[in-house]
């Protein structure tokens, strides 16, 4: 029989799989209920606000989760929000500016290849219409996302993928990261940093480089969508400079940094919480997103 979430252990791939559904379809449940009180009230749709709160829902909803299942495994401890090497945020650093700067392009190029082949897409857009918007915003888009989801996805679900070798935990954790934003013009960037967020959990011991690492990287983006936003920010020297400082954290994480996974033993065959457990349980998610995801490209 499985128990689930058992207090003071590790997350076993049963409990991570779980986590990933519950953070696709809570969300849904949250934010219908938002929707029919705000447009009860007569809200719009298209209003800023109505954009804030579903973003705020979303996010809250997230919590939601952290909060019940560290309850029910005893804490925080389990998601591995503890103490790490200063090491690895120079590390974070140094990969954050490859990917925006290096490597943010080809999510461009991706939609641009969605749109060539006659296919649409939802663009995000983020209230900066103002000062008082732009400070809101940077709550909302850059600190929020940083902490509940990197609690989920570096914590919850890629704590229990720890029956794979570490590239594979790494791309797995990417792939669900990108996928979990539900939207192809999130697909490409996110699958980049959400696998580079992993390795650097991995690495670390701690969730805690990635919550710094996904708070500069939105903080970069609303920054210079509000300050810049005409700017080019690719051109050849910053491309060039932005790729050899992701190559070489990424190679240093990879080839260099000899400190074990930070994930357990591994699992025997007979255990009954196996690996397969975790793509059980995270189907439920997996196929809500793949519906959002082809829904939003065709209609």
């Amino acid at each position: 029989m499985i128990t689930l979430f058992r207090k003071n252990e590790e997350f076993n791939p049963a409990e991570s799989g779980i986590a990933f559904s519950l953070a696709v379809l809570v969300p849904y449940v949250v934010l219908l209920l938002v929707g029919t009180v705000f447009f009860a009230c007569g809200g719009s749709a298209e209003s800023d606000v109505y954009t804030y709160l579903v973003s705020v829902a979303a996010q809250l909803s997230y919590l939601t989760i952290i909060l019940f299942v560290a309850r029910q495994k005893g804490g925080l401890r389990a998601f591995r929000a503890g103490k790490f090497h200063f090491k690895y945020i120079l590390v974070g650093l140094l990969l954050c500016y490859g990917m925006l700067f290096g490597l943010g392009y080809l999510n461009e190029l991706f939609v641009g290849v969605l749109t060539d082949a006659g296919l649409s897409y939802s663009a995000v857009t983020v209230p900066l219409s103002g000062a008082g918007q732009f400070v809101l915003s940077l709550f909302v888009y850059a600190l929020l996302p940083a902490v509940c989801e990197e609690l989920l996805f570096r914590g919850a679900v890629l704590r229990g993928t720890d029956f794979m070798k570490i590239w594979q935990i790494a791309l797995l954790n990417g792939l669900a990261f990108a996928l979990f934003h539900q939207n192809p013009a999130q697909f490409i960037y996110p699958l980049i940093t959400g696998s580079m967020y992993a390795l650097v959990a991995l690495r670390a011991g701690s969730a805690l480089p990635c919550i710094l690492m996904h708070a500069v990287n939105n903080l970069l983006i609303l920054i210079l969508s509000y300050f810049a936003p005409d700017a080019s920010l690719y051109n050849a020297a910053t491309v060039v400079t932005a790729l050899i400082c992701f190559v070489a954290a990424a190679a240093y994480l990879v080839f260099f940094d000899k400190k074990p996974v930070y994930a357990a033993e591994g699992l025997e065959p007979e255990t009954p919480i196996a690996g397969k457990y975790f793509f059980l349980f995270a189907a439920a998610g997996a196929a809500m997103c793949v519906v959002a995801w082809i829904t939003s490209l065709v209609r």
